[in-house]
């Protein structure tokens, strides 16, 4: 950096004095073939030591992602199930939501926790794609499904997870035109964890809170269920709503049948706790 303010001073120099120009000129080549010299020594110098230095850099480097390979993990699945109570009653005390009710749920989406799904993200990823294919899942669908994929590999990096191993809900039947994907104990999409992964944190005082986690999951579910009117009242007419808006996102009828098993459950889930 140096040496190019002093070419530039000099060169503004001989602009200015015209009666110097030739010796300028001899000066000015001298100094170049000088600097030139010296910065070729210095590259030689330089390469040495980044040959040097490369063995152990790349060593290092595959040493590193070796390691990053090994400590990357799955989450742990709850097989206690009054674990999951505990987490439920946390949630209750933090969103205003009955503790019941947060069992009720919890029962139905992933059986206390203790089935955060049985596929692979892959699987799903194929199962998606040929349906998208064959002309069963729209444009639009497979778009999502794609998005979502892109943000549950980032969320498992964060955790430490492997994102290979993580186990998902499975595709469902022709019956239904969509994707599996659902994640941990809540069961939620990714992009509906991602809409709520701050609000989750503040309660739970992590930057990143974990779906496979029993305290996180029973929180996210509390507070997507918290969202509908009339829930932290306990009107049992905002619950069977809530219930159905979490399966479908619409209040319709044909998903009473899901509403009545959650209610169901709410009241019955102490039969599981052994």
């Amino acid at each position: 950096m140096q040496c190019s303010i002093f070419l530039f001073s000099l060169f503004a120099f001989a602009s200015t004095a015209k009666a110097y120009e030739s010796p300028l000129d001899k000066l000015i080549d001298l100094y170049k073939s000088a600097s030139e010299k010296k910065e070729k020594n210095n590259n030689k110098k330089e390469n040495k030591i980044e040959n040097a230095l490369i063995p152990g850099e790349k060593n290092q480097s595959q040493k590193s992602e070796k390691n990053s390979k090994q400590q990357k993990r799955v989450p742990q699945v709850v097989t206690d199930p009054k674990e999951i109570e505990k987490a439920a009653e946390f949630a209750a005390n933090a969103t205003g939501v009955r503790k019941e009710f947060i069992m009720g749920m919890l029962v139905v989406e992933s059986n206390l926790g203790r089935n955060p799904g049985e596929c692979t993200y892959q699987e799903v990823a194929d199962g998606a794609q040929e349906s998208y294919e064959n002309g069963r899942l729209s444009s639009t669908a497979w778009q999502t499904f794609q998005s979502r994929q892109e943000i549950i590999v980032e969320l498992a990096d964060d955790l430490g997870y492997d994102y290979h191993q993580l186990k998902v809900s499975c595709n469902p039947g022709a019956a239904y035109a969509g994707t599996g994907g659902a994640l941990g104990v809540p069961q939620f999409m990714p992009d509906t964890w991602l809409e709520y992964k701050d609000r989750i944190g503040e309660i739970v005082g992590k930057e990143n809170p974990d779906p496979w986690d029993v305290q996180d999951g029973a929180v996210a579910m509390a507070l997507k269920l918290s969202d509908v009117w009339g829930v932290t009242s306990h009107s049992t007419l905002a619950e069977r709503n809530a219930a159905k808006i979490y399966l479908s996102g619409t209040t319709s009828w044909q998903y009473d049948w899901y509403a009545n098993k959650i209610l169901y459950w709410a009241q019955n889930y102490s039969q599981l706790l052994g």
